[in-house]
């Protein structure tokens, strides 16, 4: 009833014709984020735009070759006084997923400045094979 544009309640009176649906506002469906992968030579290097977004509110994962990079954040409109007409609270999750091998997770750096994420990796070395000498005890 109380809406910034006029149209936004009426949408989903019309059907999804050949599969096509009204786009939702933006930051009201945040799902993913920008981020950019580039071969430095010996190295790896991920950056992720997430602005506005705190470090407290990003976690990074690696895990079985899988580099997950997670954002979940929470804003909330509050309003002066019992007599508001609108009251907002939104909350958004999103995470990307990258295989990024045989990673050793000592040698990952991670930095958070000015709303990007700069992830940098070893590559695997080529002539070291994923092998190791398991002692018989």
């Amino acid at each position: 009833m109380f809406h910034v544009s006029p149209f936004r309640g009426r949408r989903g009176n019309f059907p999804a014709w050949f599969g096509f649906s009204w786009p939702e506002p933006i930051f009201q469906s945040w799902q993913a984020f920008n981020v950019d992968i580039k071969d430095a030579g010996d190295t790896y290097e991920i950056t992720a735009e997430l602005p506005g977004v705190p470090k407290e509110n990003i976690s990074l994962d690696l895990n079985d070759g899988y580099l997950t990079i997670a954002v979940k954040q929470e804003a909330y409109q509050e309003e002066d006084g019992q007599h508001y007409l609108r009251r907002e609270r939104r909350q958004m999750a999103s995470q990307r997923s990258f295989y990024v091998g045989n990673v050793d997770p000592s040698e990952v750096k991670a930095q958070y400045r000015h709303g990007v994420l700069e992830i940098t990796l070893p590559k695997p070395s080529p002539d070291q094979p994923n092998r190791r000498q398991i002692p018989i005890q």
